[in-house]
């Protein structure tokens, strides 16, 4: 039985007729490319089903709710924060992140988040402590803010990521204070202190909740995959969905191509596991239960067993062992058994394979088809060739010099083919079940696989013409730090681009927003000439410790995190016209730089010449410049329960400090409402591709982010148009007469200390949101349009503030 693909063919019995390589060593000639860059990762089904199961209770409304209200990006980042500053101390301290030295790394780890750990456990023993017994109801809602800003911590003995954690927390504990008591002033009016009973219980989850969320910044600093927070979350994520569009469960086993270090993921988990105390519900467990082995006390990890998994340790010497076998073994020898100890290492690691799981034929057959195609470059005489061609393709200019020549006589032939191993492996995985139950089916994936990862990782002068992804460049991916726990791929050559503000302004980024967002909030003016730099996530990959890997190996300082951004194909496209260098992910892993997917690829740009803006100044942190260059953005959240939208703005510091000298003038009302109307602009712009700005939190307890989605799924597209059309005509007349005669009030904002202005337009009474949240039938077009639309043409109340920073509710 054979299968024929583009000029490769398969038996079954293991023995490859014909391979991705070339028949010559020559250099392989300039020529057109077949199908345009890789296929898309098909989107995973959404484990939640489309029609409600069962009846939606008030339970889960109100833990919808609370989801809602707790809700907080500047929370996922302040974990990311910790997680990165807790990585670089451990880098700092450590050369490297072998398996070996994980203790080592772990304990000095955790005594660096001690400080952080005590402060969290004092202030929420604090807040329990004041609260307890109090009539929280009888307040106001001024008066109980005052209450709670006079128990906020001092942390001035913190690091910047700890202060900032901190602040995040008493953010979340208020939400949930306040939360509790105007729940409790609403709905269980008469019965006594609720709120104060209902206080405790919540208090003591939330002090329960730190130590575990510690621990897996501490996992996530050291190179381990944590579990999930709580149990309890991932039961009660099947009744509630967090994000429109989010494929992926909190189920660890989720079949998926995620990258599984994930703070994003974690941040959910809490908040789910608060929002279920803040509901009420399972109070009386809550009450007796030892918080995922934590004592009421908050204090220890006793019990703490399995919250965490060391498989990228595991990997990480598994792929070790497999380079020696690749460089110790004689000219051709048989490699398959090594192939075949190394791949259940590598499952076990990307989180997914499950369907290759108890298949040993499989992944016999596997072992075996790889083992005879990379034969060829086994041994002392037939690797190095091969280490040679790496070498010519650029790898000294992504490596010392030293490191180069070693890997050239040692080590960059048997590395290459551990990459080609783990890519295929890892893209056969991906595949649907039913590919795995089907010999034709699996033999083609099979060799579209190792294709794929033959092109990415050989030079292109050992690919077939038809393979080959950019032949304009000639480079190939190289592992950078293999036997690390936590390594990346490079490519090999970096080239010069220029970037147009036009080409900046059409590529998109993450987060919604454009590579020329980012750049002018840098302070780059357009054109602009800068070397590119091309990188691809492999397992445990996290672009915080790839950037410092790449920045510590090169001694260069132009890499910051926030200009890193997707490789898709377009990008690919416009910037080199190698659109197969690219690779298209799921949009889920163009949210957030946060959350990415094992084989995603990255660029970041070097400036060259006086267009260095970008550039790490010395002595400051990475992280300060972050900040103050965070671009520009809008965002509309949409409230059904409570009948109120907010359309919010992020003027980047130098898209605000660029308006405050016309407001100056008396001429920056124009300048700031086309600012404002550019923004607004984007949104669109940003739903009709792959990423929307539009959160929308409903009756049923669902939400969703994209209103676009496919008609008769969500909205009907006629209710769609309505409501952005009417969305527009309320908010673009309020921010032009508001313009008019508040740029004092901007130009304020804009001096202060914190990088950036918010502004936040607020609509209450919106017409027509009560008929769309009259429930699941109304969302998914089963409501009469007609009343909709007819209630949409009213008018509903609007106010707009403005405050310095960046706000993201």
């Amino acid at each position: 039985m054979t299968m024929i693909q583009d000029a490769r063919v398969l038996e079954w019995d293991g023995r490859p007729s014909q391979g991705p390589f070339a028949e010559t060593t020559a250099e392989a000639e300039n020529g057109s490319f077949g199908a345009l860059g890789f296929q898309p990762w098909n989107e995973s089904l959404t484990p939640f089903a489309d029609e409600v199961q069962r009846p939606v209770t008030e339970s889960d409304r109100m833990i919808a709710e609370a989801v809602a209200e707790l809700h907080d990006e500047s929370f996922d980042e302040a974990i990311a924060y910790l997680a990165e500053e807790t990585e670089q101390a451990v880098a700092d301290r450590f050369d490297n992140e072998l398996p070996s030295s994980g203790p080592e790394r772990e304990r000095y780890a955790d005594a660096h988040l001690s400080a952080v750990r005590f402060e969290a456990n004092q202030y929420v023993q604090g807040l329990e402590s004041a609260l307890e017994g109090m009539d929280v109801e009888a307040l106001s809602n001024d008066q109980l803010d005052e209450v709670l800003e006079r128990l906020d911590p001092r942390t001035s003995e913190l690091t910047p990521a700890g202060e900032e954690f901190i602040g995040s927390l008493v953010r979340k504990a208020k939400k949930a204070v306040k939360f509790v008591a105007n729940t409790a002033k609403n709905v269980v009016k008469g019965v006594g202190k609720v709120a104060g009973a209902l206080l405790g219980p919540v208090l003591q989850r939330l002090r329960g909740l730190v130590n575990p969320l510690l621990r897996r910044v501490l996992s996530f600093a050291i190179g381990r995959l944590p579990a999930a927070l709580q149990p309890a979350a991932r039961t009660l994520a099947s009744r509630i969905s967090l994000e429109a569009g989010e494929e992926e469960s909190l189920d660890d086993e989720a079949s998926s191509p995620a990258n599984r270090t994930d703070v994003e993921a974690l941040a959910e988990s809490f908040d789910l596991a608060l929002a279920e105390a803040m509901s009420g519900d399972r109070i009386g467990e809550i009450e007796h239960e030892s918080y995922d082995g934590y004592g009421s006390s908050g204090e220890g990890y006793d019990g703490e067993e399995g919250i965490e998994s060391r498989e990228l340790e595991v990997l990480a010497e598994a792929r070790g062992v497999l380079i020696d076998r690749l460089r110790n073994a004689g000219d051709e020898e048989d490699v398959a058994p090594a192939v075949e100890q190394f791949v259940p290492a590598l499952l076990g690691a990307l989180r997914l394979g499950i369907q290759l799981v108890g298949r040993p034929k499989v992944v016999g057959f596997l072992a075996r088809y790889i083992g005879q195609l990379i034969r060829r470059w086994v041994g002392p005489k037939l690797s190095q060739p091969l280490s040679n061609a790496i070498v010519d393709t650029g790898l000294r200019l992504i490596t010392l010099e030293s490191e180069a020549d070693e890997l050239a006589s040692n080590e960059a032939g048997p590395i290459a083919l551990a990459s080609v191993v783990e890519d295929t492996v890892r893209r056969l995985a991906e595949s649907e079940e039913y590919v795995f139950e089907n010999e034709d089916l699996m033999q083609l994936a099979t060799a579209e696989a190792f294709g794929e990862a033959v092109a990415s990782h050989f030079p292109p002068r050992f690919v077939r013409p038809k393979l080959q992804q950019a032949t304009s460049l000639g480079g190939t991916f190289v592992a950078r730090r293999p036997r690390s726990v936590r390594t990346y791929r490079k490519y090999s050559r970096i080239p010069e681009v220029e970037v147009t503000a036009q080409i900046a302004d059409t590529l998109p980024t993450f987060g919604g927003s454009t590579l020329g967002a980012v750049l002018r909030a840098a302070g780059v003016t357009f054109p602009i000439r800068a070397r590119l730099h091309i990188y691809q996530a492999a397992p445990g990959t996290t672009l915080p410790r790839m950037v410092r890997m790449d920045r510590t190996a090169s001694g260069r300082g132009y890499v910051t995190t926030n200009n890193v951004h997707p490789l898709t194909p377009g990008a690919a496209g416009l910037l080199l016209r190698e659109p197969r260098l690219g690779v298209a992910v799921p949009a889920k892993y163009l949210r957030s730089r946060h959350r990415i997917a094992v084989g995603q690829r990255f660029y970041a740009l070097e400036p060259m010449g006086a267009a260095g803006a970008l550039a790490l100044p010395p002595g400051t942190s990475a992280r300060a410049v972050v900040a103050r260059v965070a671009p520009s953005r809008a965002w509309t959240k949409i409230d059904l329960r409570r009948s109120r939208i907010t359309v919010g703005f992020y003027l980047s510091e130098a898209d605000a400090q660029s308006i405050v000298p016309l407001i100056r003038q008396g001429r920056g009302a124009p300048a700031l409402l086309q600012t404002l109307t550019d923004l607004y602009a984007s949104m669109k712009r940003s739903a009709a591709g792959q990423q929307s700005r539009m959160r929308i939190a409903r009756e049923d307890g669902e939400s969703f982010e994209d209103l676009a989605l496919t008609p008769g799924r969500v909205l009907s597209q006629e209710l769609v148009i309505a409501l952005r059309r009417r969305l527009r005509a309320w908010v673009l007349p309020a921010l032009a007469t508001w313009a008019r005669t508040n740029g004092e009030a901007f130009a304020r904002a804009a001096a202060h200390p914190d990088a950036g202005v918010t502004i936040r337009v607020r609509l209450t009474s919106v017409p027509g949101l009560d008929l769309l949240g009259q429930g699941a039938s109304a969302l998914r077009g089963g409501s009469n349009p007609a009343a909709i639309l007819s209630a949409l043409r009213g008018t509903p109340t609007i106010s707009i503030t403005v405050d310095p920073g960046r706000h993201r509710r």
